[in-house]
């Protein structure tokens, strides 16, 4: 960019020099010249320009490709072991949620129960008398952001299903209505945690 616009002032220069000129021809085409070069080193400098910036995109997308690769394995390692734990729950959550190709989807019942807990440490942690230590309410919002998380593929489990037919519409109504009292309860237990902290998030 620096060079383009030092290019251009040089051009801009020479054209004002030639205007001064009292009209030598021998100048004249001289200038003419040196012109033509500057332009073609203008050209000759997008090129190799826009041929770094496609080498920079292909570099930053193969660090994409490489970083999501180990991202997935993260994942799978994850949900490998979230699967481990949850045992014959989870495969039932399956059965009845339906496959729909994406990690376990659990029921509104386990939901429920996540939320109820969260609620209670929550609750514990505003009643405690102990000194605060910022690392507890980074923890207990971990854990609401995960259960968070489990509530929007729920939500997503449940519209898949009704689009699929799975679901009728009074059905997919009521268990949403489920789904986003259990987000009001997640999220009030949130705020409690923030004005125990005092932290405004």
């Amino acid at each position: 960019m620096k060079k383009r616009l030092l290019v251009a002032a040089g051009v801009a220069g020479l054209l004002v020099l030639a205007g001064c000129q009292s009209g030598d021809s021998a100048e004249t085409e001289q200038l003419k010249q040196q012109i033509a070069q500057l332009e073609q080193q203008v050209t000759e400098l997008e090129n190799s320009s826009a041929s770094d910036t496609a080498d920079d995109t292909a570099s930053a997308d193969t660090a994409d490709d490489t970083a999501n690769a180990a991202n997935t394995a993260d994942t799978a390692t994850d949900a490998e072991a979230a699967d481990t734990a949850a045992g014959d729950a989870t495969a039932a959550s399956d059965a009845s949620a339906g496959n729909t190709g994406t990690a376990a989807v659990l029921t509104i019942d386990e939901l429920t129960t996540k939320v109820d807990a969260f609620v209670e440490k929550a609750d514990a942690e505003a009643a405690s008398s102990a000194e605060k230590v910022l690392e507890n309410y980074f923890t207990l919002k971990q854990e609401a952001e995960e259960i968070d998380r489990e509530l929007e593929r729920y939500e997503d489990d449940l519209e898949y299903q009704y689009r699929n037919g799975s679901l009728t519409r009074d059905d997919y109504r009521a268990k949403e209505r489920e789904a986003d009292l259990l987000e009001d309860k997640l999220d009030a237990a949130e705020d409690t945690l923030e004005y125990v902290y005092g932290i405004d998030d």
